[in-house]
C-alpha cells in the first residue's frame, strides 16, 4: 500500500506544481504529451501504464474541475476506464469534449504521440484554460480508454447517461491524432447531411479559424463515400444518436490517396503516408525528424486556440463575460452623469460663497466665465478598483441682484469627460448643462440657496471584454464601441446659518438635491457575438445631506485675496440614486441577461477643501479637492483646478 500511495501523492504534487505555473497556449499540453509518450507508452488495458496515464489525465484535467474515474467493461471480462472532469455551469445544459488517451492493444512499445497522445494532451489544456472561468452551459471533459478497441470508452460514456443528461446534452467534440496530418480539419458527423443544423459546431469553429488566421479545413468531399465537410471513426461516433452537433477534429489530407483521410500525409519521411498504430513511426523521434519540434508545438498551440475560443462560446462564458463588463460600463455611464451634475452644483456653490463674502448694489450685474479640470486617479485616497476619470470644462455664469435679500442667476457650461474601464476600455462624455439659481440672503447668519438644473450628454463608449485562464494565457480580447444619449434635469436646495469668526465664518449647512435621469437605447457597433444592447432607462437620485462648513474672505494686499472653503457633509439617499442591475441583449442569441451593478450605498459621506486666490478683482484660479468617503464602494477623491474671470 504505501509505494502507490507515495506514487499518486508524488503524482499529484507534481501536478498542482505545473498547473500553477505560468503558460502559454501549447505549454500545458506539452507537459500532457511529454509524460503520455515518454512515461507511458502502450497504455491499453490491463498495463501499468495505462494505469500511470490514467493517473496522469486525472490530475491534468483537475484544475477547477470534479474529476472521477469511470469503469466499465466488455465482451465479459475485458475492462478499462475514462477519465471525466466536469465544470458545472449556471444551467444544467452541458457540452461533452472528449478524447482517447489510450494506444492500440498490444503494442507495448508504441508512444501514440499522434494517436492520439495530441489530442489528449489539448484536451487537457483547453479544460485548464477554461478552469475557475464562469460557464452559463456546463462542461464535462472526458479522456476516453479503450477507443481502439471499438471506441468502447465513448459508448460506455453514453451508455450511463440518463435521460435528463441526454436531454440536457448541447453537442460534443472529439480530439484525435492532431500531428501527423498535414491539414488541421474539423468535421461534422455523417448525419448532419440530413439535418443541416448538426453541422453548427463545425461551422461555428471555421468562422472561428477565419477569424484568428489559423488555417482550418474540412473534408472536400472528393470521395463519395464521405460528404463534405463530414468525418468518422473515432469516439463522436458513439454520439451521433444523440441527435446533438457532434465535431470531428484532426489532422490528415483528404485529398491524398483513396480520398478517405486515411493517408495523413505526402512527406517521403512518413513511409506509407501514416504513423497510425505503428510503433515505428508513431512516436517522437520519427515525427520530430520527418516535421521538426515547431510542428508539433504549433498544432499544440493552434488546436487549443481554436477549440479553447469555440467552447467559450459553446459554454456562453464569454456572454457571461460580455454581460458583466456590460454592467460595468452601464455603472459608470451613470457615475459620469453624477459627477457632471455634481460639477455644475460645484460651480453655483462657488458662486454662492462669492456672494456671501462680498456686497453687491441692488441692480448690479456680475458674472464669470472659466475653464476647470477634474481627475479622479484610480489610485492615492480611492480604494482600488475605482477606474481614473478625467474632466475638462468651459463655463459662464451671471446674476442679478433683485433687492437686498434676493440674488437670482444662470449659468451655462461644456464638459468634456474620459473614464477608463478595464484592459483599454473608455467611456467619453461631452455635456451640456444649463441652470438657474437664486440665493436668499440679507447679509445675515441665515442664508438659503436653491438651483433648477437640466442637462444633456453624448456617450461614446470602447467595451472590452476580456478573459484570461488563472496564470495563462489571454482566452478572450475584444474592444466593442457604441453610443448612446443621456438627459437630466433636477432642483435642488441648500440652506444653513454662519457664525463670523473675523474674516471667516463657519456654520451648519443642510440641502435637499433632486435629479432625475434618462439614458437613451444603447446598441454596439460590431457584429461580434459578445457585442450588447439595453433598453431605455430611467432612474432619480435624492439626496438630503447634513453637515458643517467654512469658508471667508482673506485680503492679501495689492487687490489680491484668498477665499477658502471646507465642508463636510453626511448624505442620505432617499430614491434609487443609480440602477443596482440592467438587463442586457445579448447580439449572439437575443437572450437577456441580467448585469448586477452592485447594490446603492444609501449613507456616506462627502467632504470638499478647497480656496480661491484672486489675483485682481477679476483674475483669479481655484483649486479643491472633493472626496467621498465612508462608502461600501469604497473612497473616492477628486481633485480640481481652474482658471476665472470676472466682471
Amino acid at each position: 500500500m504505501f509505494k502507490p500511495l507515495a506514487v499518486a501523492v508524488s503524482l499529484g504534487c507534481a501536478m498542482l506544481s505545473s498547473g500553477a505555473s505560468a503558460y502559454e497556449y501549447g505549454e500545458y499540453a506539452g507537459q500532457t504529451l511529454d509524460r503520455l509518450i515518454n512515461d507511458y507508452p502502450g497504455r491499453y488495458r490491463g498495463t501499468a501504464s495505462f494505469e500511470g496515464a490514467t493517473a496522469l489525465m486525472q490530475a491534468q484535467l483537475g484544475y477547477g474541475y470534479q474529476t472521477r474515474r469511470q469503469d466499465f467493461t466488455w465482451a465479459g471480462n475485458r475492462s478499462s476506464q475514462n477519465v471525466i472532469a466536469s465544470a458545472p455551469g449556471q444551467n444544467s445544459t452541458y457540452v461533452v469534449l472528449g478524447a482517447h488517451y489510450d494506444t492500440y492493444f498490444g503494442r507495448p512499445t508504441l508512444q501514440g504521440l499522434d494517436d492520439n497522445a495530441s489530442g489528449a494532451a489539448v484536451l487537457t489544456e483547453i479544460a485548464r484554460n477554461l478552469g475557475g472561468v464562469a460557464l452559463e452551459n456546463g462542461l464535462e471533459v472526458v479522456g476516453f480508454g479503450a477507443e481502439e478497441e471499438g471506441l468502447r470508452g465513448s459508448r460506455a460514456y453514453v451508455a450511463s447517461l440518463s435521460d435528463s443528461q441526454r436531454a440536457n446534452l448541447l453537442g460534443m467534440i472529439n480530439l484525435d491524432s492532431l500531428i501527423t496530418g498535414d491539414k488541421m480539419y474539423a468535421h461534422a458527423a455523417s448525419n448532419s447531411v440530413a439535418n443541416p443544423a448538426l453541422g453548427a459546431y463545425r461551422d461555428q469553429l471555421l468562422r472561428i479559424a477565419q477569424e484568428m488566421n489559423i488555417p482550418l479545413f474540412t473534408n472536400p468531399g472528393l470521395n463519395p463515400a464521405y460528404p463534405a465537410g463530414t468525418g468518422c471513426c473515432s469516439d463522436g461516433e458513439s454520439f451521433k444518436d444523440l441527435n446533438v452537433p457532434v465535431l470531428f477534429i484532426e489532422a490528415t489530407n483528404w485529398e491524398l490517396g483513396e480520398l478517405d483521410g486515411y493517408e495523413q500525409t505526402d512527406n517521403p519521411a512518413i513511409p506509407g503516408g501514416s504513423t497510425w498504430h505503428d510503433p515505428a513511426e508513431d512516436n517522437q523521434q520519427v515525427l520530430t525528424n520527418a516535421f521538426g519540434q515547431q510542428r508539433i508545438d504549433q498544432r499544440l498551440s493552434d488546436f487549443s486556440r481554436l477549440l479553447t475560443r469555440l467552447v467559450l462560446e459553446l459554454t456562453n462564458a464569454d456572454l457571461l463575460a460580455a454581460t458583466a463588463s456590460g454592467g460595468a460600463m452601464a455603472r459608470q455611464m451613470e457615475d459620469q452623469l453624477q459627477r457632471q451634475h455634481q460639477a455644475l452644483t460645484r460651480l453655483h456653490d462657488r458662486r454662492w460663497l462669492s456672494l456671501l463674502d462680498a456686497s453687491r448694489a441692488v441692480g448690479s450685474f456680475d458674472g464669470e466665465v472659466g475653464v476647470e479640470g477634474e481627475v479622479s486617479p484610480d489610485s492615492g485616497f480611492d480604494a482600488p478598483g475605482n477606474p481614473e476619470s478625467k474632466r475638462v470644462g468651459v463655463y459662464g455664469v451671471g446674476d442679478y441682484r433683485l433687492n437686498e435679500a434676493l440674488t437670482v442667476g444662470a449659468s451655462l457650461s461644456f464638459q468634456r469627460s474620459r473614464d477608463s474601464l478595464d484592459h483599454g476600455g473608455r467611456i467619453e462624455g461631452d455635456a451640456w448643462q444649463a441652470g438657474l439659481f437664486a440665493l436668499l440672503n440679507d447679509g445675515g447668519p441665515q442664508w438659503l440657496a436653491g438651483e433648477l438644473s437640466a442637462g444633456h450628454t453624448r456617450f461614446d463608449s470602447k467595451r472590452s471584454v476580456y478573459i484570461q485562464a488563472s496564470n495563462g494565457p489571454v482566452l478572450l480580447d475584444q474592444r466593442l464601441s457604441g453610443d448612446t444619449s443621456a438627459w437630466f434635469w433636477g432642483a435642488r436646495v441648500d440652506g444653513g446659518y454662519d457664525f463670523s469668526f473675523g474674516a471667516l465664518k463657519t456654520g451648519p449647512v443642510a440641502g435637499l438635491d433632486y435629479m432625475h435621469y434618462r439614458i437613451d437605447d444603447f446598441h454596439e457597433d460590431e457584429s461580434l457575438r459578445t457585442a450588447l444592447g439595453y433598453e431605455k432607462q430611467n432612474y432619480d437620485a435624492l439626496e438630503a445631506s447634513l453637515g458643517w462648513r467654512l469658508h471667508g474672505s482673506v485680503g492679501l494686499g495689492a487687490n489680491m485675496a484668498l477665499q477658502p472653503y471646507a465642508s463636510v457633509r453626511w448624505v442620505r439617499e432617499l430614491a434609487d440614486g443609480r440602477l443596482d442591475e440592467i438587463d442586457l441583449t445579448s447580439n449572439a442569441d437575443g437572450r437577456v441577461r441580467v448585469a448586477d451593478m452592485g447594490s446603492v450605498d444609501k449613507d456616506f459621506g462627502r467632504a470638499q477643501l478647497g480656496a480661491q486666490l484672486m489675483f485682481t478683482e477679476q483674475l483669479g484660479v481655484f483649486a479643491e479637492v472633493n472626496s467621498r468617503f465612508a462608502h461600501s464602494e469604497g473612497n473616492q477623491a477628486g481633485y480640481s483646478l481652474g482658471v476665472q474671470w470676472q466682471f
